[in-house]
């Protein structure tokens, strides 16, 4: 069980803005003594997506963009659970939006509390990767190339 946050930021026309998504399922099983074992799965609801301007979210969910119409999900997977040290972690994982698959690198922290765990990542991709925005929006001065996003989940261990 999770709750959290999956937030984005970019620039629209040289202005910063931050959206997120309300609607995602994240299966995280994972044991810093077991990484081989370890696994982060997430599927996120593009149609979820909020960044406080209706223009803009509706520009997303287009087939310029997202094209939810076709493709409503987007889905996150691990491969391979490297430790850095006791809290920090990389992962080679697998994003796909769009029926576009891009390998990348996912770092992140994991740290045991009372309640569970916390998890938190930062990671920035390129939209032009996934055609997000390609052909006519294509421009890095109309809408920047890199998004960054950045995820907070409270975990609660399974019974």
């Amino acid at each position: 069980m999770r709750t959290g946050t999956l937030t984005f930021s970019g620039q629209q026309q040289g202005e910063a803005f931050d959206g997120r998504f309300d609607r995602f399922s994240a299966t995280i099983q994972f044991d810093a003594a077991q990484l081989t074992e370890s696994k982060l799965d997430v599927s996120i609801d593009l149609s979820s997506a909020d960044s406080q301007n209706s223009e803009r979210d509706d520009t997303l969910k287009g087939d310029d963009f997202f094209a939810i119409e076709r493709f409503p999900k987007a889905h996150f997977v691990t491969s391979v659970v490297r430790a850095i040290d006791a809290t920090q972690f990389e992962a080679d994982a697998t994003l796909t939006i769009r029926d576009k698959s891009v390998a990348l690198k996912f770092p992140f922290t994991f740290e045991r509390d009372a309640n569970g765990a916390r998890l938190k990542a930062r990671v920035t991709l390129d939209r032009l990767a996934f055609d997000i925005g390609a052909g006519d929006w294509a421009d890095d001065g109309m809408i920047g190339h890199s998004v960054e996003v950045n995820v907070d989940l409270n975990l609660i261990a399974k019974p």
